[in-house]
């Protein structure tokens, strides 16, 4: 498909910014991850640790500051449950007042709050009772949720209850690579229910405060959708790939929808809270995953990856290819009937040479996506400071800004400026970056849309 000779333009209103989370960029907290760092600091890819992070903590005023001079309009940030509520049933008001105050910087600069209250971390006395396995969590999860809700108020519309509920039954329960380590496929389904429990909770909790005050409260989950794919010409690879496929990119969000935990986590129980719990959905998107038959891989469901050689990659061999979040777009918008908003799309980028035309690209695959019937209301880049990366440490680069390791200084990168370009002109620049989105899905006409 040749290059589009003239730019796009995304519609009036459309949020457009960046999405970050507290453990990798804040610095001075104590929960379940930085416990491990700590002790097992050999875990960490490049030895590094959050202990510091980039200091965003004491500098959010200047970052925020930067970024809305950039003409961003919205910021996705998480509260971290273990700076709030350090010991169970203690509420750090200090700490509530701090994210209060973040919450009221983004608003006074123009930018709208998008608010995850779970960012993967969890207080460490709630991690030694089991984490998402204890059958309180969801009770305790609520209790913190609405602490935040009462303290915010109104200049939170937009919530995420749970970031990528998927990955961390996954990465924590199914392989064991983060905490708690632990490694059975019959504990990461344990998890997936308990983390719906806590999802519907706090959901029921949020709009219970924000109806309870007449304020308007959206709430979603940040789904992360990397849809599993066969090699072609692999007659086991097709019915092997349906499997992850399924549970990984589907289970989840249809536990949510019908109200009830579906199989395999589940045989149909209703979970108070669920249905209706969702009144949009965030979506993480970073790319698809080829895959083969791998009888040696058990906790991956047979699966390992089979990358496809022809397709660009980004620093961490993810493929890049924007068609795939063109067909996330379309696919997810017209199962569930729910407006979208893009919470990250972003790439690892050690020089700063894919970005551009990752984002041009990008960019434009949503705007396709909304002529196809996606109700798109923004996109949120991941990240705006390159930052601590969970086990990748502070090797992956996905930043629009580099934060220099020494002195914690900001650099905005050429692709920052590019952003802000199409921040304050809504315009996207034509690109011949690496895989565009090929074809159109098709159109379901706007009035069919649900509205918020």
């Amino acid at each position: 498909m040749p290059a589009r000779r003239t730019p796009r333009r995304l519609p009036d209103g459309f949020l457009l910014g960046t999405a970050s989370a507290a453990h990798q960029v804040e610095g001075g907290l104590w929960n379940d991850w930085m416990r491990m760092e700590r002790n097992e600091p050999w875990r960490i890819g490049d030895g590094g640790s959050a202990e510091l992070a980039i200091d965003h903590f004491r500098r959010y005023r200047e970052d925020l500051e930067m970024l809305a001079g950039m003409g961003h309009s919205a910021q996705r940030f998480s509260v971290e449950w273990a700076r709030v509520e350090p010991e169970p049933g203690r509420f750090d008001l200090s700490a509530l007042r701090h994210y209060a105050d973040v919450v009221g910087t983004c608003r006074r600069l123009g930018m709208e709050p998008v608010v995850t209250i779970h960012h993967f971390t969890l207080p460490v006395w709630l991690a030694d009772r089991g984490g998402v396995l204890d059958p309180e969590a969801p009770r305790l999860f609520a209790r913190y949720a609405a602490a935040c809700a009462e303290t915010f108020g109104q200049d939170v519309r937009w919530w995420v209850t749970i970031n990528e509920p998927n990955v961390l039954f996954s990465l924590a329960y199914a392989e064991g690579v983060w905490p708690p380590h632990r490694r059975s496929l019959v504990l990461a389904l344990r998890a997936g229910t308990g983390l719906l429990r806590m999802h519907a909770a706090a959901a029921t909790a949020l709009h219970r405060v924000g109806g309870g005050h007449g304020w308007r409260t959206l709430v979603s989950i940040a789904h992360h959708e990397r849809p599993v794919r066969a090699r072609p010409g692999s007659v086991v690879a097709p019915l092997v790939a349906w499997l992850p496929d399924r549970i990984f990119n589907r289970w989840y969000l249809l536990c949510c929808v019908r109200g009830r935990l579906l199989p395999p986590g589940g045989t149909g129980q209703v979970v108070p809270g669920l249905l209706g719990s969702l009144d949009y959905l965030g979506l993480n998107y970073y790319t698809d995953e080829r895959v083969r038959f791998d009888w040696r891989a058990p906790t991956r469901l047979f699966v390992s990856p089979d990358p496809e050689p022809s397709v660009p990659r980004s620093s961490l061999g993810w493929a890049i290819d924007p068609g795939g979040l063109h067909r996330a777009l379309v696919s997810l918008g017209e199962r569930l009937e729910l407006p979208l908003l893009v919470t990250e799309n972003g790439v690892a980028d050690e020089d700063d040479r894919l970005r551009p035309g990752f984002l041009s690209d990008h960019l434009g695959a949503v705007v396709d996506a909304m002529a196809d019937g996606a109700d798109v209301r923004g996109y949120l880049y991941w990240t705006g400071f390159d930052n601590f990366e969970w086990l990748e440490g502070y090797a992956a680069r996905f930043g629009l800004v580099a934060v220099d390791r020494g002195t914690l200084e900001r650099h905005p990168k050429p692709s920052a400026e590019l952003f802000a370009t199409i921040c304050r002109t809504h315009l996207i620049p034509s690109q011949a970056g690496p895989g565009r989105a090929e074809g159109r899905v098709g159109v379901r006409p706007a009035a069919q849309r649900k509205r918020i």
